[in-house]
Protein backbone atom coordinates (compact mmCIF):
# COMPACT_ATOMS: atom_id res chain seq x y z
CA UNK A 1 0.00 0.00 0.00
CA UNK A 2 1.25 3.58 -0.91
CA UNK A 3 2.24 5.62 2.29
CA UNK A 4 0.90 8.95 2.38
CA UNK A 5 3.49 11.82 1.40
CA UNK A 6 3.55 13.35 5.11
CA UNK A 7 3.96 10.22 6.87
CA UNK A 8 6.78 8.99 4.30
CA UNK A 9 8.37 12.76 5.17
CA UNK A 10 8.05 11.76 9.22
CA UNK A 11 9.27 8.59 8.66
CA UNK A 12 12.63 9.16 6.85
CA UNK A 13 15.71 9.57 8.30
CA UNK A 14 16.75 13.43 8.43
CA UNK A 15 19.43 14.28 6.15
CA UNK A 16 22.80 15.19 7.17
CA UNK A 17 24.01 18.70 7.24
CA UNK A 18 27.37 20.02 5.29
CA UNK A 19 29.06 18.88 8.82
CA UNK A 20 27.56 15.20 8.69
CA UNK A 21 25.08 15.74 11.48
CA UNK A 22 21.21 15.01 11.19
CA UNK A 23 18.84 18.08 10.84
CA UNK A 24 16.93 17.87 7.88
CA UNK A 25 18.71 20.04 5.66
CA UNK A 26 22.22 20.07 3.32
CA UNK A 27 24.42 22.99 3.53
CA UNK A 28 24.80 26.00 5.45
CA UNK A 29 24.63 24.55 8.82
CA UNK A 30 21.80 24.50 11.48
CA UNK A 31 18.73 26.95 11.57
CA UNK A 32 20.55 28.07 14.88
CA UNK A 33 23.13 30.45 12.78
CA UNK A 34 20.24 32.13 10.66
CA UNK A 35 21.18 29.96 7.65
CA UNK A 36 18.29 28.60 5.56
CA UNK A 37 19.59 27.68 2.09
CA UNK A 38 19.91 24.15 1.06
CA UNK A 39 22.80 22.93 -0.77
CA UNK A 40 21.91 21.40 -3.75
CA UNK A 41 24.94 18.96 -3.20
CA UNK A 42 25.81 18.79 -6.90
CA UNK A 43 29.64 20.41 -6.23
CA UNK A 44 32.23 19.58 -4.36
CA UNK A 45 32.04 22.90 -2.68
CA UNK A 46 28.34 24.68 -2.07
CA UNK A 47 28.18 27.59 -4.34
CA UNK A 48 25.55 29.00 -2.22
CA UNK A 49 28.07 28.52 0.51
CA UNK A 50 30.45 30.44 -0.79
CA UNK A 51 28.50 33.42 -2.02
CA UNK A 52 27.05 34.06 1.32
CA UNK A 53 30.38 33.79 3.02
CA UNK A 54 31.65 36.39 0.35
CA UNK A 55 28.86 38.44 1.24
CA UNK A 56 29.12 38.67 4.54
CA UNK A 57 33.21 39.08 4.58
CA UNK A 58 34.40 42.61 4.80
CA UNK A 59 34.95 44.31 1.96
CA UNK A 60 38.73 44.50 0.81
CA UNK A 61 39.77 47.71 -0.83
CA UNK A 62 42.54 47.63 -3.11
CA UNK A 63 44.12 51.64 -2.33
CA UNK A 64 40.76 52.24 -4.84
CA UNK A 65 38.29 54.10 -1.96
CA UNK A 66 38.07 57.06 -4.82
CA UNK A 67 36.15 54.95 -6.72
CA UNK A 68 33.11 54.45 -4.26
CA UNK A 69 31.79 57.59 -5.46
CA UNK A 70 30.52 55.76 -8.22
CA UNK A 71 28.18 53.25 -6.57
CA UNK A 72 24.93 52.80 -8.58
CA UNK A 73 26.24 54.16 -12.00
CA UNK A 74 25.90 51.57 -14.81
CA UNK A 75 28.79 50.44 -16.77
CA UNK A 76 28.15 52.25 -20.08
CA UNK A 77 27.96 55.96 -18.15
CA UNK A 78 31.51 56.62 -17.65
CA UNK A 79 33.62 59.02 -19.01
CA UNK A 80 37.55 58.35 -20.73
CA UNK A 81 38.58 60.34 -17.49
CA UNK A 82 36.68 58.13 -15.51
CA UNK A 83 37.28 54.71 -17.24
CA UNK A 84 40.91 56.12 -16.89
CA UNK A 85 40.70 55.64 -12.97
CA UNK A 86 39.42 52.58 -13.11
CA UNK A 87 42.24 51.32 -15.68
CA UNK A 88 44.78 52.48 -13.33
CA UNK A 89 43.62 50.26 -10.59
CA UNK A 90 43.51 47.58 -13.16
CA UNK A 91 46.60 47.58 -14.20
CA UNK A 92 48.20 48.44 -10.59
CA UNK A 93 46.88 45.64 -9.08
CA UNK A 94 49.07 42.41 -8.54
CA UNK A 95 47.32 39.55 -11.73
CA UNK A 96 46.16 36.71 -8.83
CA UNK A 97 44.45 39.84 -7.15
CA UNK A 98 42.54 41.39 -10.08
CA UNK A 99 39.85 39.03 -9.42
CA UNK A 100 39.37 39.83 -6.13
CA UNK A 101 39.31 43.50 -6.81
CA UNK A 102 36.39 43.07 -9.38
CA UNK A 103 34.69 41.24 -6.18
CA UNK A 104 35.40 44.01 -4.18
CA UNK A 105 33.94 46.60 -6.90
CA UNK A 106 31.13 44.51 -6.79
CA UNK A 107 30.02 44.12 -3.26
CA UNK A 108 30.69 47.65 -3.41
CA UNK A 109 27.87 47.99 -5.75
CA UNK A 110 30.45 49.48 -8.60
CA UNK A 111 30.04 48.47 -12.35
CA UNK A 112 33.45 48.37 -13.76
CA UNK A 113 33.22 50.17 -16.94
CA UNK A 114 32.40 48.26 -20.39
CA UNK A 115 35.81 49.19 -21.94
CA UNK A 116 38.04 47.64 -18.92
CA UNK A 117 35.71 44.07 -18.61
CA UNK A 118 37.61 42.14 -21.81
CA UNK A 119 41.01 43.53 -20.04
CA UNK A 120 40.24 42.47 -17.07
CA UNK A 121 38.83 38.89 -17.71
CA UNK A 122 42.05 38.59 -19.49
CA UNK A 123 44.22 39.36 -16.49
CA UNK A 124 42.26 37.08 -14.67
CA UNK A 125 42.82 34.21 -16.65
CA UNK A 126 46.35 34.60 -17.17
Amino acid sequence: MIKDINQQAKDSTPLPTREGQGGGSVGGGSSEEGSSFICCGQHAVCEKELLMKAASAPIDYFDDEELDRFQGRSADSYTEAEEEEFREVLYTTLTHEVGDWLRSLQLRGIELPESLRDEALMLTTQ
